[in-house]
């Protein structure tokens, strides 16, 4: 991997961990729409990292699933597809009205994907 595309790596995860610090803090203040979106803002951008580290193309949506179940094909660790599922979940959030939306769910929503982040990062050396 070239210097070049090590720090497009490192800017991809930077801005996962980012993305989640902010969908928690978002949580806390109760907007429930923005927690949801900087949650699946965080997974989609560890997935780009992922990508990234592994020449694979992430240019639109869904690649998110592409590069998921690429790695899934690697590993078979079953957690991959289940919190990615959860973080897709968590991007439809943002569609739907506020009374809809159920912040306790959203809070273990976030959590899945603390732990995805966490399953993701180590492939993106």
């Amino acid at each position: 991997m070239t210097t070049a595309d090590q720090v497009e790596v490192e800017d991809y995860a930077s801005q996962a961990r980012e993305f989640l610090r902010r969908s928690r803090a978002y949580l806390a203040e109760g907007d429930l729409h923005q927690a949801s979106e900087k949650g699946w803002g965080a997974a989609a951008h560890m997935a780009k990292a992922v990508a990234a580290a592994n020449g694979w193309t992430y240019e639109r949506h869904a690649d998110f699933s592409q590069v998921l179940g690429s790695v899934w094909l690697q590993n078979r660790d079953d957690r991959i597809r289940r919190l990615g599922a959860v973080a897709n979940e968590l991007h439809g959030y943002f569609y739907l009205r506020r009374r809809f939306l159920d912040a306790d769910i959203i809070a273990a929503d976030i959590e899945d994907v603390a732990d995805l982040l966490d399953l993701l990062e180590p492939l993106t050396v």
